[in-house]
């Protein structure tokens, strides 16, 4: 039901979303990258990176209201909050050969309109409710130096088409 809820949803925008993956080689442990014979926590610090294209989906800003400080001209807020809240839905359905789920350092490209993409990229996941089957939602931080990629500059994923230059359906 959440699904349909996002897919159909007024405030819904079609989305582009991207992971990380490291190129730099190296010896693993235990399938972990390691870096001079220790193991690497986490992959933030890494040079040596590849965004692969994971595929198309739709996203639906579920934020609270918060105040917040009103630009000069009185017609729109600043929105002054570091952190975002979405919910992200693939545009296949999960199970389907192109669906895929939204983790941790994804980077998802919100299509505003012709040409115009902003970029956040996941800092955690959370739900709201505490019983299965759980409603993702996702912490976003602005990523307003990856607003200018493109899906089509980008190698597909595992188990995504290459996209069609599109935003989702």
């Amino acid at each position: 039901m959440a699904r349909n809820v996002i897919i159909n949803h007024p405030n819904t925008f079609n989305c582009q979303v991207f992971r990380k993956r490291v190129t730099r080689p190296g010896p693993e442990s235990g399938g972990m990258p390691t870096m001079g014979g220790l193991a690497v926590m986490s992959s933030d610090d890494e040079e040596q990176v590849k965004w692969e294209f994971i595929g198309n989906g739709y996203t639906m800003q579920a934020e609270q209201f918060n105040p917040s400080v009103m630009m000069d001209r009185m017609d729109a807020n600043n929105n002054s909050g570091d952190e975002f809240r979405f919910l992200i839905e693939p545009a296949e359905a999960p199970g389907m050969p192109n669906s895929f789920e939204v983790k941790k350092n994804d980077v998802a490209l919100i299509m505003l309109g012709e040409g115009v993409r902003v970029a956040y990229e996941v800092v955690q996941v959370e739900t709201t409710i505490n019983i299965p089957p759980y409603v993702m939602r996702y912490v976003m931080n602005r990523r307003g130096d990856m607003d200018t990629f493109s899906a089509l500059d980008f190698e597909p994923g595992p188990g995504a088409e290459p996209p069609s230059g599109e935003p989702a359906p």
